[in-house]
């Protein structure tokens, strides 16, 4: 393995591929991405349920999702994207007033949101048939919609490498070499080399769970080293989503993010006990009051629900039937009569990387001259992926951010709660 690099990717996840893929485009050479998993058994983006949209309430998250949700539709064949939009439900009166209110600016930015009535409710979506007393009030964003993620990682990849860059899969960060440096701006740290191991390849499916035993407990077992590397390197991008706090706690740089779980299963659904004159085909998310979240999935459904108390942890196992009965089912059958008989397929876990106000991380490390970071965008990795990249990749090369002004995510934000940017809606 080559032992530098200009640029030096840490995590190749949707958003560190899209990084690569826009600094390759504006002519950047030199650059390296390693990551563990690049097969993405284990990706954050690559185990979510697939929506992508720009209804949030923030405008960073707003107009950065919108960028990507245009470049997903134009290359919609690609990218698997369905152009079927996100109903929202809500039953706080509280809430839906928010919503009503934030519904200006979405406008604003184009997205052209929906109200929806209670009794609109199933005149529009026949499917959701019961318990609508408890509505209050519904918002539809027809510009959202789903995508296929791996479709989306492997474009960026593709391109990123048809530019030059070099991937390296099961190659673990086990340490970082920094410096003190004198400038102009006063003394700052810089990191000079990155120590990355080489795991023992196996099959890409990790049968024999290396990889998860080492993304679980951050330490890659003596018998499965293959070798060690040091990596020099101009600029370093810290891409690594829920586990960015291990990187970070390598350079003594304190890290907000906390891994939370989160389950997602495929729903078996009989055919004939949906409602005359309902399709499922053409049906984007839905996202009930309850916080239960679901959409077609080819012959299945896809559903997911966010447990409340789930404790931080990098934790991969999944609940299966209990998880189903007690969180899926439950809900699914309370709104719609088509899903009293519904059984369980199979299931998954994968992490979201979650800050205190909801809201991703991006921008350069003050205390760093050369250290750049974007990950922990709660779910929403994907959706801003397209936007994050191009505008990383604006910062490094140029010093600013140009279509989309991302200095709102800067981690010094968390200096002070006013700066904030507190995101509401994410599931």
């Amino acid at each position: 393995m080559a032992d530098r690099a200009d640029v030096l990717i840490v995590g190749g996840g949707v958003v560190g591929t899209s990084i690569a893929w826009a600094l390759a485009s504006r002519g950047v050479t030199g650059i390296v991405v390693v990551d563990l998993d690049l097969a993405g058994v284990y990706a954050s983006s690559e185990l979510n349920a697939g929506g992508v949209r720009a209804t949030w309430w923030q405008p960073v998250n707003i107009q950065s999702c919108l960028a990507t949700l245009d470049f997903f539709r134009d290359h919609a064949a690609a990218l698997g994207f369905r152009n079927r939009g996100y109903l929202w439900l809500y039953s706080d009166p509280e809430l839906y007033a928010q919503a009503i209110e934030k519904r200006r600016f979405q406008n604003d930015c184009g997205l052209a949101v929906e109200l929806l009535s209670a009794p609109e409710v199933p005149e529009r979506f026949p499917i959701l048939d019961r318990g609508l007393e408890e509505i209050v009030g519904a918002t539809f964003s027809p510009r959202d919609g789903l995508v296929n993620p791996n479709a989306v990682r492997a474009w960026y990849r593709t391109e990123a490498e048809r530019l030059g860059v070099v991937f390296r899969n099961r190659h673990y960060v086990a340490g970082v070499v920094t410096q003190r440096v004198s400038g102009a701006a006063g003394s700052r740290r810089r990191v000079s080399a990155v120590d990355v191991i080489e795991v023992e390849r196996g099959e890409v499916a990790d049968t024999g769970g290396t990889v998860r035993e080492i993304l679980t407990t951050h330490r890659v077992p003596i018998n499965k080293q293959a070798g060690e590397t040091r990596i020099s390197c101009d600029v370093v991008v810290n891409c690594l989503g829920a586990w960015s706090p291990i990187f970070s706690s390598k350079i003594g740089v304190a890290d907000v993010t906390e891994a939370v779980r989160r389950q997602i299963c495929l729903v078996d659904i009989h055919r004939e006990d949906i409602a005359p004159g309902v399709s499922l085909d053409d049906l984007g998310m839905i996202v009930d009051a309850s916080g239960l979240y679901f959409h077609p999935e080819g012959a299945h459904i896809l559903a997911g629900f966010s447990v409340p108390d789930e404790a931080p942890g990098f934790d991969f196992g999944y609940d299966g039937d209990d998880f189903f009965e007690t969180q899926i089912w439950q809900r699914l059958a309370h709104r719609s009569s088509s899903f009293e008989r519904c059984g369980h397929v199979r299931g998954w876990a994968g992490l979201y990387a979650v800050t205190p106000d909801c809201s991703g991380i991006a921008g350069k490390v003050r205390s760093f001259d050369n250290l750049f970071e974007a990950h922990s965008f709660t779910g929403r990795g994907v959706m801003q992926s397209y936007a994050v990249g191009r505008e990383m990749a604006a910062l490094i090369t140029t010093g600013r951010f140009e279509a989309c002004d991302l200095s709102a995510l800067t981690r010094e934000r968390f200096e002070d709660p006013d700066r904030w940017v507190r995101e509401e809606l994410h599931i």
